[in-house]
């Protein structure tokens, strides 16, 4: 409710300044202090000051606006010509040579409230400014005797104001002074802050700057350190498996045990340093993303085929996995994933005497929920944290028999980080423990990136030779595939006819198998056998009736279905021709890695010549012209990478295969360059795999070094 307290008629100069007066005046009495009655008072004298200059009169009318909060309005009114640039003057686009304008702005900005309307017909201003917080409510009662004490007052005389205007100010220039002084003050104390800050920051990037290059000499050491240390580990498991395998000889039981003991403990130790250099990568940020696409049911599925031979030492417990029902497929990287899972069941298995390992997951909005829960021995409530530290075992009598490095865990925790998710733990002392990761759909570092476009023909490798089967049933391919997996040659499965053209324009084969079990194909065959793929040897698989003239058309061999892959690899290489023996140099400067080496390469038709550092390999090469090289990298003097170079700069060895064999953890700029010059790529460190004579020779049959025919 409006509650009018006083008007004031604008007559003359003399009424304007009573309207000022009255406007402090009322002010105080309500209870505003006296930097607020001087703004009240400035705002007043202006807008009246206005009305009267431009409109020749008018009146202001003050009033107390009932409510919360209570506000003084003053409403200026006059019938003038009014405002016609009003909306320029709020914008602040209009100027004025009398002005006009720049009173009304700085009103508005004195007040809480400010309002102004114009017309032809005159212009009405209505500002208010709400009570302070102290001041008292007043009472319709208290109104009245506002108003009566304030109309029966004199207005005092015009130099009785500008006395009293130049004493406000003066104490407004001196509050000003003071405020200048405390600014300086302050400016000098802020420039002194910001030089202690300038100073803290320097040090900050010195601290920070070290900070990275001990980490950076962590991860080199620890990159170091991890060779020198898997170098002996891999031959401890590399004789170990020799001895176990019967390679030299049988072995009695006792010393089938301590062999078996030794490798246990080799492993334990090549388990620590392969987990202290991966902390490593992940604390230096040197852990390269490979992001895919995959189902949880796939990474169960492969995680039940890698962790059943862990369950052979303890029969008592069941691994179940819950099937994933309603999961979106997830794409992040695989491996990372299922080494955080391999962690969480390993331990579960190892401190779970009987009882049951559940694994399950469950879509959690963007995210995936794994859990992985045990009915094992639980952890304490006040380790339940401390176990993803570096380093931290919890004290049971299970971790004398299950001795681990502490630094499973806090990697899972890490590499979790690493995905955008994170790991936790909640368990019972004494009734098990449930290991929690919770993983983004998406990988955020990547975003919703569709899927490479897979080959549209299957690519030979670079150095085996490509046999071409042709045969719409892939039956075939997966009954011979398996024979070709650890031989020289790579079969290659396309569908049809047309495929085979396609494929045969891009690339070459050393034999061609296919099945004229129709006009196309045999039309395909005549053509193919007089063109200019004519020297490609054809293998026809027939029926006997037709074998004959399969051979007229330029088949150089017809076999009769059903195939047996051994004699179809046999008469492949008959009639390719790779049968001569080879000779294989072996470059190490490790006597007891070239002793595992010839151990695993034993074989007849293979002849193995040594050579023991970079200058003596290159010796050899030019005396014995061996047909390829295996290569160790890290050598006193001139090292593998040297060699490498010095080969392909010289043009009889630039074509020299050379399959490199090493337990160098290597950049990834040295695996670009390893690219360019080496043929192979083979790591020491992965015994049960890598390092075994299946594998050895399927890296040499990729090079064209391989068994005879009968071998």
């Amino acid at each position: 409710m409006n509650n009018p307290i006083s008007t004031i008629a604008l007559r003359n100069e003399r009424d304007v300044v009573e309207a000022r007066q009255r406007a402090r005046e009322i002010a105080a009495m309500v209870g505003f202090d006296n930097q607020e009655q001087i703004r009240l008072a400035t705002a007043t004298s202006e807008m009246a000051r206005n009305a009267f200059r431009y409109a020749r009169g008018g009146k202001v009318i003050f009033a107390v606006q009932t409510g919360r909060p209570q506000t003084l309005e003053i409403v200026i009114s006059d019938t003038g010509p009014g405002i016609t640039n009003l909306r320029d003057i709020f914008e602040g686009r209009y100027r004025s040579e009398t002005g006009l304008g720049l009173g009304i702005l700085g009103t508005k900005r004195l007040m809480d409230n400010f309002e102004i309307t114009s017309s032809s017909a005159g212009t009405v201003v209505k500002m208010g400014k709400d009570f302070p917080v102290s001041a008292a409510t007043l009472t319709p009662a208290r109104m009245q005797q506002l108003s009566d004490k304030i109309n029966a007052k004199l207005p005092e005389s015009p130099y009785d104001e500008i006395d009293r205007q130049n004493r406000e100010l003066l104490k407004t220039l001196q509050e000003l002074r003071a405020r200048q002084e405390e600014l300086a003050l302050l400016n000098r104390e802020l420039e002194d802050t910001n030089r202690g800050v300038v100073a803290l920051y320097a040090e900050l990037d010195e601290r920070a700057d070290y900070l990275r290059r001990a980490s950076e000499l962590k991860t080199s050491f620890l990159s170091n350190i991890s060779h020198e240390f898997r170098t002996p580990l891999n031959s401890i498991m590399s004789l170990a498996r020799i001895l176990l395998d019967r390679l030299d000889g049988d072995l009695t039981g006792e010393q089938e045990t301590q062999v078996g003991f030794i490798l246990e403990s080799a492993k334990a130790l090549a388990e620590m340093v392969n987990d202290l250099l991966d902390l490593a990568k992940v604390e230096a940020g040197k852990v390269k993303m490979r992001v895919k696409t995959f189902e949880v049911a796939e990474l169960f599925s492969a995680l039940k085929g890698m962790l059943k031979p862990l369950l052979a030492d303890n029969t008592s417990v069941d691994l179940v996995f819950t099937e994933a029902v309603d999961l979106p497929p997830l794409r992040t990287d695989e491996g990372k994933v299922s080494q955080i899972l391999r962690n969480f069941i390993s331990n579960a298995i190892k401190f779970t005497p009987q009882g049951e390992i559940r694994i399950a997951a469950e879509q959690r909005g963007g995210a995936v929920l794994f859990e992985v829960a045990d009915t094992g021995i639980g952890i304490p409530p006040e380790n339940q944290e401390t176990v993803f530290q570096e380093f931290v075992q919890v004290e049971n009598p299970l971790q004398e028999r299950y001795r681990g490095t502490g630094l499973g865990l806090p990697l899972c925790r890490k590499l979790a980080t690493l995905l955008g998710g994170k790991v936790w733990v909640k368990s019972e002392l004494g009734r098990g423990s449930s290991f929690f990761v919770e993983l983004p759909i998406i990988y955020k570092g990547e975003g919703d990136v569709a899927e490479p476009p897979s080959e549209e023909m299957p690519a030979p490798e670079f150095s085996r030779s490509a046999v071409l089967l042709i045969d719409p049933d892939p039956e075939m391919f997966t009954v011979l595939e398996p024979s070709f997996r650890t031989s020289e040659f790579q079969l290659i499965h396309v569908e049809s006819m047309e495929r085979a053209e396609n494929w045969l324009q891009r690339h070459s084969a050393g034999a061609v198998m296919c099945e004229p079990n129709s006009s196309a194909a045999w039309e395909f065959l005549r053509f193919f056998s007089q063109g200019a793929q004519g020297t490609v040897p054809i293998i026809a698989m027939t029926t006997a009736e037709d074998a004959q003239r399969a051979l007229e058309l330029g088949a150089a061999l017809a076999l009769t279905k059903p195939l047996d892959p051994g004699r179809v690899l046999r008469d492949i290489r008959a009639i390719t021709r790779q049968e001569q023996p080879k000779k294989l140099l072996l470059v190490d400067d490790n006597d007891l890695s070239l002793y595992i080496l010839r151990e695993l390469l034993d074989r007849p038709w293979l002849n193995l010549v040594e050579a023991h550092n970079g200058h003596e390999a290159l010796e050899m090469i030019d005396r014995e012209r061996p047909d390829a090289v295996i290569l160790d990298l890290v050598m006193p003097g001139m090292g593998g990478f040297e060699v490498l170079q010095k080969l392909r700069a010289r043009e009889q060895t630039r074509r020299l295969p050379v399959i490199v064999y090493t337990s160098k953890v290597l950049t990834a700029d040295e695996k670009t360059l390893l690219n360019d010059l080496a043929a192979g790529l083979i790591a020491k460190s992965d015994v049960t795999r890598t390092l075994s004579p299946e594998s050895l020779l399927r890296s040499l049959a990729q090079l064209h070094i391989a068994a005879p025919e009968g071998k």
